[in-house]
């Protein structure tokens, strides 16, 4: 049947089951009609991009035959503040919907600037 979210797993499947979830049905495109029970909120605040540097005196650095050094530390996608239950609400592909689809990393990167 493929993979589907655990939210699945509480479908309907029979007289007494779940009246909210709807039935897979295999081999069935119907399991992603689009349809208002598959919309939801995707509002979120994301610190995508920060960066932090520190660049060296003058007075340090031209001992070491160096014009101008700058360090530097940068973050990618630090946090996400959303009430958004799927896995990243910016990540949609298949017509907005994001299964099977993974969040975005976060990342973090250290470096140095140097001019000769």
């Amino acid at each position: 049947m493929g993979n589907f979210e655990s939210f699945w797993l509480g479908r309907w499947h029979g007289e007494g089951t779940s009246n909210t979830v709807p039935r897979i049905v295999e081999g069935d495109n119907n399991n992603y009609q689009i349809s208002d029970f598959f919309v939801k909120d995707g509002s979120y605040l994301r610190l995508k991009v920060a960066q932090l540097g520190y660049t060296l005196p003058r007075s340090l650095t031209s001992k070491w035959g160096i014009q101008r050094l700058r360090l530097f530390i940068q973050g990618e996608n630090l946090f996400t503040i959303t009430g958004y239950d799927g896995y990243d609400p910016e990540v949609g592909t298949r017509n907005g919907l994001d299964s099977g689809t993974y969040p975005q990393s976060r990342t973090f990167t250290f470096g140095a600037s140097i001019t000769l």
